[in-house]
């Protein structure tokens, strides 16, 4: 279940961008000069266990990302992903090096941490949205939670570049899976895990969450057990309490349903525990209880008390064996790599767009010094003036811009671009 974040905006204090001064006169260094990459840091049940996912969870709140962004000028973009059990921050930094090592400090384990850069890290958004990293493998809840996170973030960059490759990979596992059956989903896992485990044959099963996840977990329940649902302001549906067959408490219920149960299914949105000793103090019979909270819904301290089994995302995780769809993992990987070439391109605009201020400056700064042989101008002449030599300069950038947006990324492209600006006098850019 993915934790809420902020929209998309543009935050922080913009870079400062120096043109070069008339008559040929060298150009400055700039901040931003190296052309932009992407970065990736990811925390996950694959990199380490669900009681370090919390902690970073807790790092990892809005305010400090915010801040993190704000004092960072070589991060232009910085976005996050959650999920079910991973938390992930993208950025797009002319600095990668110092970006990862602010990201890593940002989530205060970087032992538990992967590093993703460049192709890497495009591959591996792609593989997240198309469920080939999730417990669940090939599900497509995960779809909805990367398109989620595509509106959140931060940039300052002059052309926004994270949002459209989420967007992209959302695409990409449409188009490899656009049909995904029931059994791949967590909540299938769910359910198949909380009838292989209950004590008794046709049990009483607790559903605290109606959220997505909670609902299919009654779905996928209701010809073999007897469901009840556990909400916090309304009800699910009549329609879909009458398919299922199910019931609805409240949240003032829950003490006496779980004192009924044989098995528990939590999916809620909480950054706490909703679970715990004095909600199984007394009970008599066995309980299962499948937590799928992220962070946990259950208290870990419940499975030291006789005849309550708990099964949390990570045993969950450790009991399935990794099955992608026939032919899923290669053609995630083609489209990400076709992704991966455009974010190249695209990492060179920033330094297009300062060959083109640059050209814009020393115009503006042409027209301003006198010049005998153009006279007094009114204000009208000297606007057509300024209009004619701004369509002239655009007519003349136009070709040159195309030319450099077409040089192919690798070292031939870097070459060609320093190359190039050396001759337009321009901030050398890294490769």
């Amino acid at each position: 279940m993915a934790s809420a974040s902020v929209p998309l905006a543009r935050s922080g204090p913009s870079v400062p961008v120096s043109p070069p001064v008339a008559r040929g006169v060298p150009a400055d260094r700039v901040p931003g000069e190296a052309a932009p990459r992407l970065v990736a840091v990811e925390w996950s049940l694959a990199t380490t266990g669900l009681a370090t996912l919390e902690a970073i969870d807790r790092r990892l709140a809005i305010p400090a990302l915010r801040e993190c962004f704000e004092h960072r000028l070589a991060v232009q973009e910085l976005l996050p992903l959650r999920t079910c059990h991973r938390f992930e921050l993208y950025c797009w930094t002319a600095d990668p090096e110092t970006a990862l090592a602010a990201l890593a400090e940002l989530g205060g384990r970087p032992t538990a941490a992967r590093v993703h850069r460049g192709l890497d890290a495009v591959v591996h958004l792609f593989q997240v949205t198309a469920g080939l990293e999730s417990t669940a493998v090939g599900e497509r809840e995960v779809r909805d939670q990367v398109r989620a996170a595509s509106r959140r973030g931060w940039s300052r960059a002059p052309r926004a570049v994270l949002r459209p490759l989420f967007e992209r990979a959302v695409a990409a596992a449409g188009s490899v899976a656009p049909s995904v059956p029931p059994s791949r989903s967590i909540a299938a896992l769910a359910a198949a895990r909380a009838l292989a485990e209950a004590p008794v044959p046709f049990p009483r099963v607790l559903v605290v969450g109606t959220g997505v996840v909670g609902r299919a977990v009654a779905e996928q329940l209701a010809s073999y057990g007897r469901v009840t649902l556990v909400y916090r302001s309304r009800p699910p549906e009549a329609e879909f309490l009458r398919a299922t067959d199910a019931r609805a408490v409240p949240w003032d219920g829950l003490g006496a349903e779980i004192a009924l149960a044989d098995v528990l299914v939590t999916a809620v949105k909480t950054a706490g525990r909703i679970i715990g000793p004095a909600e199984v103090e007394g009970r008599r019979r066995p309980l299962v209880a499948i937590d799928l909270g992220m962070p946990r819904n259950v208290d870990p301290s419940l499975e030291l008390r006789p005849g309550v089994r708990r099964i949390d995302l990570e045993r969950l995780r450790d009991r399935l064996p990794a099955t992608p769809p026939p032919n899923a993992t290669d053609q995630v990987a083609s489209l990400a790599r076709e992704a991966a070439l455009d974010l190249v391109r695209a990492g060179h605009e920033a330094w297009i767009d300062t060959f083109r201020r640059a050209s814009e400056q020393l115009r503006r700064q042409l027209l301003a010094e006198p010049d005998p042989t153009l006279g007094t101008l009114s204000e009208s002449q000297r606007a057509a003036v300024d209009r004619l030599t701004r369509k002239l300069t655009t007519r003349l950038l136009e070709a040159p811009t195309e030319e450099l947006r077409a040089l192919p990324p690798g070292p031939e492209g870097d070459e060609r671009r320093r190359w190039a600006a050396e001759l337009l006098r321009l901030p050398r850019p890294r490769s």
